[in-house]
């Protein structure tokens, strides 16, 4: 009978133990997608402003005029 009792609360241990687990990786996974959220969102606000800085036209002087004399 002890025997039979002794598994028995090692099999509870593990459950609990797993449960743990599961749980520590579900918030894990809560924390990584709110993470991948502000990249994404980041992404796009510099995909936005590479898009404006590429299409404008850089300024460039005007070639330099020696004077010969």
């Amino acid at each position: 009978m002890d025997d039979q009792n002794s598994k028995v609360l090692g099999v509870m241990k593990e459950r609990d133990f797993w449960h743990a687990k599961v749980e520590e990786l579900q918030n894990r996974i809560k924390v990584l997608e709110g993470d991948c959220a502000e990249l994404q969102k980041r992404d796009v606000e510099l995909s936005a402003r590479c898009k404006d800085l590429a299409s404008k036209t850089s300024f460039k002087r005007p070639p330099r005029r020696f004077a010969r004399g």
